[in-house]
């Protein structure tokens, strides 16, 4: 490996900055604010594509195109060979790229068919628990209060699985939603343990890329390419999917890899439960959506856990212990 190579893997090896040292505390806030608020209406913007796109054709498109955008921005600015990678950072980039951006996407957008926006993002909220969980199966120990943070929301995501009857809840889309997320949880780990481009824009636009060419790949098997009529797509439906490929593909998920890079992973997974809240009001707001009282009580439960997990979890990290590894969304 060239010495160039060498020093741009030990940067992107190095652990996210500690507490105290983010140097950029304002910045910091703005990205989380745009996170917090983009990736809010995420949920929205999906449900609204879908009425007229399916699900794995939106998705691949628009990460396709988001990626494009990014590495041209990168060669225009830095370089074309900025986004040459060295052979150990493909792993890092094939596993965001292929667990969170492509099957963590695709499989959010084809629960979305049948799920409300607003339930759709309680279901995401657990995706810390499932972190927890993953470290729990590779040995590691978490604290008493951050397992029983675990038990309250698998307990509250039982609730919101188990519909009520005469609501007429789409188990099987939910239980997509829920797989999704499992999977996002996995590829973030790993992401965060594999050596990834010391550049943020060059893994963000390498993972769009990836992930959107399996997702292509997966709809061209499922026939929806072979269905797609683009004259028969909706306007809003069309402008749904702009706003989810420019703003919250490019704009957000920039924001979110930069996080990563400069604050804490515990204060960059708090997003995990404010983005339900604003997805929740959005979809009230804009579709019309309701949750039914358990709906709301099982949420409530949902985002008190992860708060617990993740309080617990940033005191295990100021205390210089392992932290544990925030999760992405959609």
């Amino acid at each position: 490996m060239a010495g160039a190579d060498r020093a741009a893997t030990a940067v992107a090896t190095r652990p996210p900055a500690a507490p105290g040292r983010l140097g950029e505390p304002a910045a910091t806030a703005v990205g989380l604010g745009a996170v917090y608020l983009l990736w809010g209406s995420t949920y929205l913007g999906n449900r609204i594509t879908l009425e007229s796109l399916s699900p794995m054709v939106s998705t691949a498109g628009r990460f396709l195109a988001a990626g494009v955008l990014v590495c041209t921005v990168v060669a225009v600015r830095r370089g074309p060979g900025r986004l040459r990678l060295p052979r150990a950072q493909w792993p890092g980039v094939a596993a965001g790229g292929v667990l969170m951006v492509g099957a963590g996407s695709a499989l959010l957008a084809v629960g979305q068919q049948y799920v409300a926006s607003g339930l759709a993002s309680l279901l995401v909220a657990a995706m810390p628990l499932w972190v927890l969980l993953i470290r729990l199966g590779s040995g590691q120990r978490p604290r008493p209060a951050a397992v029983a943070g675990v038990l309250g929301g698998l307990a509250g995501l039982a609730l919101l699985l188990v519909a009520a009857p005469g609501q007429g809840l789409h188990l099987a889309g939910m239980a997509t939603i829920v797989a999704s997320t499992m999977v996002w949880a996995l590829g973030s780990t790993l992401t965060q343990r594999l050596a990834v481009p010391a550049d943020h824009l060059v893994g963000t636009g390498w993972q769009m890329l990836v992930g959107g060419a399996c997702v292509a790949v997966a709809g061209l098997f499922a026939g929806e390419w072979h269905d797609l009529r683009p004259a028969e797509v909706t306007t809003r439906s069309w402008l749904a999917w702009l706003y989810l490929m420019l703003v919250c593909t490019v704009v957000g998920f920039t924001v979110y890899t930069w996080l990563l890079r400069r604050a804490p992973l515990q204060l960059v997974a708090t997003y995990a439960y404010v983005n339900p809240v604003i997805a929740v009001l959005l979809g009230m707001v804009v579709l019309d959506e309701r949750l039914t009282g358990r709906q709301v009580l099982a949420g409530v439960v949902v985002l008190a856990s992860v708060a617990l997990v993740v309080a617990v979890e940033r005191h295990r990290q100021l205390r210089g212990l392992p932290p544990g590894t925030p999760v992405t969304p959609p």
